[in-house]
């Protein structure tokens, strides 16, 4: 009797390496997108309902009829290709400690608003920083002097150099963008008169970190679920038996 024929087992599909390799790339770019997704969105709860992030309060507390800040021009030039409007917002929120004045807070160029600034008495400081950037902010600020005499000429609300103002008994608000040159800052009171008692402080927010969760987190999903198809694909034809 002739022997029978030995029958092979038939092998099992293997995963191309190609496709092994591919599968990696998309689990390690998934991952590394889903995680910065998360991370944004936990940073994003540390913010408020607007997405700003707020420094310190400085106390002001001067005799004279006006605080002045100079700010320098805040640079985006990393991220300037998208707008500087969705890369920085900044606020600049004054707590009035006095409610029985109303403030008048305002922002101007330095070279339209210095000789208004020069026409009467106010406090200024003699150097101070300021630091804006995402979910981070600081006022720094140690001492000051008082420059100037008298009380200006016109109230603060009837000159045409503001870029922009606001007024409140309480804490008026303004949001604006020093770049291009340097601004000042004013803070008086709305009457013109001296004396003012109030809390300072800077926003931030980057309205682009705001939006990049809702757009790395699915697409850290897709990545990753893909890698993980392709990694329990098998090839489409299995390998012949001889």
């Amino acid at each position: 009797m002739e022997p029978e024929p030995t029958i092979e087992t038939p092998q099992k599909p293997k995963t191309s390496k190609k496709r092994l390799i591919l599968a990696i790339v998309l689990l390690i770019i998934g991952f590394l997108v889903l995680s910065a997704g998360i991370s944004l969105f936990i940073y994003n709860q540390d913010t408020d309902s607007e997405g700003y992030a707020y420094s310190n309060s400085y106390h002001v507390n001067t005799t004279t009829y006006a605080f002045t800040l100079y700010m320098n021009e805040y640079r985006t030039s990393t991220w300037g290709w998208l707008g500087p409007e969705n890369v920085a917002q900044i606020k600049y929120v004054v707590k009035n400690l006095n409610p029985t004045k109303e403030l008048f807070i305002g922002y101007a160029t330095t070279q339209q608003s210095e000789s208004y600034r020069q026409s009467f008495q106010c406090e200024i400081p003699t150097y101070w920083r300021w630091i804006a950037e995402p979910y981070y902010a600081e006022i720094i600020l140690n001492t000051t002097v008082i420059e100037g005499n008298g009380p200006p000429a016109a109230l603060p609300q009837t000159q045409t150099f503001w870029l922009t103002t606001a007024q409140s008994t309480d804490t008026p608000v303004m949001t604006f963008l020093p770049q291009h040159e340097q601004h000042i800052w004013f803070i008086m009171n709305s009457d013109g008169s001296p004396n003012i008692t109030a809390d300072i402080q800077i926003g931030f927010k980057s309205p682009i970190l705001a939006i990049l969760p809702l757009i790395l987190l699915p697409l850290g999903i897709i990545l990753l679920v893909g890698g993980a198809r392709l990694l329990r694909k098998k090839k489409d034809k299995p390998i012949p038996t001889e």
